[in-house]
């Protein structure tokens, strides 16, 4: 009895992941917060303005996935992991740089002039102005 409950226990924790990869197809998925991400070499090349990451993101079709956007902080400290301190971010996901991403809000406060993003630096939401050159990691919603 004692031998078939931990069979239970393990196999449950092994087929419970709730941030994996899907494969090889450069995404990464997150059954608990329902969100797939984008993890490709474009999200360590691919610096733009945050005036241009929205329409990139939005306008992006890939892996089969045409929903995509930019993600929210709140979307953002669901990846952070405080304890890499090479990158800030969970280890499921392939690339990565210890710098800005764009997040989606753009702040009414200053006109629009500065929006927020995530610091893979330091695992920590900040803003900045918007025609700086951050990087871009697209998020989409699970249907």
């Amino acid at each position: 009895m004692k031998v078939l409950l931990i069979i239970l226990c393990i196999s449950s924790f092994l087929f419970s992941k709730d941030l994996y990869r899907l494969g090889d197809s450069n995404i990464v998925k997150d059954n608990l917060n329902k969100l797939i991400w984008m993890d490709n070499k474009s999200v360590i090349n691919n610096y733009l303005s945050h005036k241009k990451a929205e329409p990139y993101c939005e306008k992006l079709i890939y892996a089969g996935y045409s929903n995509w956007r930019l993600p929210t902080l709140k979307e953002f400290k669901t990846i952070v992991n405080k304890k890499n301190y090479k990158t800030y971010i969970k280890k499921v996901f392939r690339y990565n740089k210890a710098t800005g991403y764009w997040a989606i809000k753009a702040h009414f406060r200053t006109f629009w002039f500065y929006a927020d993003y995530m610091n893979f630096i330091s695992g920590t939401p900040y803003y900045d102005n918007r025609n700086k050159k951050k990087l871009v990691r697209c998020v989409s919603s699970m249907n």
